[in-house]
């Protein structure tokens, strides 16, 4: 299996540095621009996936079906299109939805105050979603060389990773750069291949046994190399979907 983890494109609150967690942020013009150019950079590197995940807020599943709408099925096939799930959610930020990044928590805190969400209960979110999607495709042909894409957000993809590296024996590890906790650029993705281990190994506990687990690529944007933000505030302002693009007014 080689395992794609993409964040969604960039969003207004990425660019007001606003915590967004699970608000439904908007996508920006240069957003959909990204997109366009992540989904065409698979397609001209032959990258056919058969499975897409998706968190279920609108950021990343926009970013996923761009990234299927460019897949070509096989005739006969129907379109490929992301499987939405909540496990693959932000951190909930509680009252702390829309502040800006570096906002200090108020003290004393209100009545209604709501806490943001824990590790603990990320980390649970991550193992859920490894247990209940991935798992079952790794087991059900751990031979297979699938291309599976997970769409989510940067804390959340962190929590993923964090969880990957928990379960994969430490001996069957192999990153081309270590990093304890990486990030990730609007539509970067990183690369890790999962393959058999041909003899058995000792099982340890907690350990996914007898799989090897590669980092191929850490926050690769190669395909942003030649995108730039169209000027006058207009990459940065929401997307309009129902805007009606330049070529339609002139069939």
């Amino acid at each position: 299996m080689q395992l794609y983890l993409i964040r969604h494109a960039e969003t207004v609150h990425n660019v007001g540095k606003v915590l967004a967690g699970t608000t439904d942020s908007a996508l920006t013009n240069h957003g959909m621009a990204q997109i366009n150019c992540l989904a065409q950079h698979f397609v001209s590197n032959s990258t056919k996936f058969m499975t897409v995940f998706s968190s279920d807020l609108s950021r990343a599943r926009i970013t996923a079906e761009g990234v299927c709408r460019a897949q070509v099925p096989p005739a006969g096939e129907t379109p490929l299109q992301p499987i939405l799930t909540p496990n693959l959610r932000e951190k909930d930020y509680g009252s702390m939805e829309g502040c800006f990044w570096k906002t200090p928590p108020p003290l004393p805190r209100p009545r209604d105050w709501v806490i943001p969400e824990t590790k603990a209960s990320m980390r649970k979110r991550a193992q859920d979603f490894f247990d209940e999607q991935l798992l079952p495709i790794l087991m059900r042909d751990p031979h297979g060389r699938q291309n599976i894409a997970v769409v989510a957000h940067g804390i959340m993809l962190q929590e993923l990773w964090t969880y990957f590296i928990g379960i994969f024996n430490p001996a069957d590890t192999n990153m081309t750069t270590l990093h304890t906790n990486p990030v990730w650029s609007n539509t970067g993705y990183m690369t890790i291949l999962i393959t058999p281990i041909p003899t058995e190994r000792t099982m340890l506990p907690n350990v996914v046994p007898n799989f090897t687990f590669v980092v191929l690529s850490i926050d690769d944007k190669k395909h942003l190399a030649n995108l730039h933000r169209t000027r006058g505030g207009v990459g940065a302002a929401a997307h309009d979907m129902k805007q009606r693009k330049i070529d339609q007014f002139f069939r």
